[in-house]
């Protein structure tokens, strides 16, 4: 199955477009009771998905699968490098002259990676290449750009353009590191996306310590605001949606 055609068919089937679909198929056979349940249910699971408990119970095993770093932990016994993944680009972004910037995704895990190498002196391998696009700069070059404008130096920064996934990213990475001698890294990434990426670098026989950032569950008391829908927590289980899939997937892959 071509890329396109994957993520054409996860669109799809997750939602907002399964909901749709859903929906759609209970208006076409409206005078069937079943039918108005469809739509009854796609109602249903729209507004519980844009929920803050719902979006929680969904990213929570996701996030908490792996601690936060503790930078006193990291073993000083072997070579480590950084590995940051890329989470999207801003294209074209109007305010630094329509070149491409970071999504906010990508931005907050720069940032971090970029926090990481300075404190800890450790070389950074960012890694994207542009998926289904033929008109961007590879996610790994914006990436370099930005670890440069934060501090770190040009001679720590090894990039990855190429990579369209995380299994991409995660063999692409194995033959770069390999032809250091290193089987060691510190993997940055969202937190909800932390299992899938630690995965996918160890079957390629990589040792990964998970230094995972930017958390969505809710740490506070929820109120009355918590269980009305919004847009961005309906867009944050959607994430937690696609990573399940994304979990399910790879594993699929792999017994094949």
């Amino acid at each position: 199955m071509s890329l396109l055609l994957g993520k054409a068919v996860s669109q799809l089937l997750l939602p907002p477009g399964g909901l749709i679909l859903l929906a759609l198929l209970g208006l076409v056979f409206y005078r069937r009771f079943w039918a108005r349940l469809l739509i009854f249910l796609a109602l249903t699971l729209f507004w519980l998905l844009s929920t803050e408990p719902v979006r929680d119970a969904l990213l929570n095993p996701l996030e908490q699968a792996y601690a936060p770093l503790q930078l006193d932990q990291l073993p000083t016994d072997e070579k480590l490098v950084i590995v940051l993944l890329g989470g999207g680009l801003y294209e074209k972004a109007p305010e630094y002259g329509g070149r491409d910037s970071l999504s906010s995704f990508a931005m907050m895990r720069t940032l971090y990676a970029a926090d990481l190498a300075l404190k800890r002196g450790l070389d950074i391998y960012p890694t994207g290449g542009a998926v289904l696009s033929e008109t961007t700069e590879p996610e790994g070059v914006v990436m370099h750009r930005w670890l440069k404008r934060f501090g770190v130096a040009e001679s720590a920064i090894h990039v990855e353009a190429a990579a369209r996934n995380t299994w991409e990213n995660a063999t692409k990475i194995k033959e770069k590191v390999a032809a250091q001698g290193i089987s060691a890294v510190v993997l940055v990434t969202t937190a909800w996306h932390m299992p899938r990426s630690v995965w996918s670098f160890e079957r390629q026989g990589l040792k990964v310590i998970a230094a995972p950032c930017d958390y969505k569950v809710e740490r506070d008391a929820y109120d009355l605001r918590s269980y009305l829908p919004r847009w961005n927590v309906f867009s944050e289980s959607c994430d937690g949606l696609h990573e399940y899939m994304g979990l399910l997937w790879y594993r699929l892959k792999s017994l094949l």
